[in-house]
């Protein structure tokens, strides 16, 4: 059988325990949650160098644009004098041939532009994550990833604002 101060003392460790059972769980619980949300499309649209990208190919696919343009009058007046049967054949081959190019140069344009974009985003929102000291970045994207944030999660503004800084910078 156990003695007085033998369950006195099993009481008080027993009661030690449970205090900083409490006191750890408190200190755990009380740490904020360093949570942001992200909306990923405007992120995406509003990061300069997309919109760099974009003017860029834009300039390239309008250039074909203007090739296929003058392809098609040339088309449209061989029917009106009546052209030979073969040179119809070959300027409707190569309008079509170049309408179907510049809609493959336009996937691709886009394509790129998404690849190079999250590339160099995802570092730096790393960077901007571990900054601002945030367990977690959840990217919402319209999609139905995150169904509902109220502002008070929801840092965009500031992580575009943020990314430009440093894109501006070189990085």
């Amino acid at each position: 059988m156990m003695q007085k101060n033998e369950r006195r003392l099993l009481l008080y460790c027993l009661a030690m325990c449970v205090v900083t059972g409490v006191i750890v769980t408190w200190l755990i619980n009380s740490q904020p949650k360093r949570i942001a949300v992200v909306d990923a499309v405007k992120l995406f649209d509003g990061y300069n160098m997309k919109n760099e990208l974009e003017e860029l190919a834009k300039r390239q696919l309008q250039a074909e644009s203007k090739q296929i343009d003058s392809i098609g009058n040339a088309l449209e007046m061989a029917k009106v004098v009546h052209t030979d049967e073969e040179g119809i054949k070959r300027l409707s081959y190569s309008y079509d041939y170049m309408k179907s190019k510049l809609q493959k140069d336009y996937e691709q344009s886009n394509h790129d532009i998404n690849e190079k974009v999250w590339k160099r985003l995802n570092p730096l929102l790393q960077d901007y994550g571990k900054k601002k000291h945030l367990h977690l970045i959840i990217g919402a994207n319209g999609m139905g990833s995150v169904l509902y944030n109220d502002d008070y999660f929801d840092l965009t503004n500031e992580v575009i604002k943020y990314v430009n800084t440093r894109y501006a910078e070189g990085n």
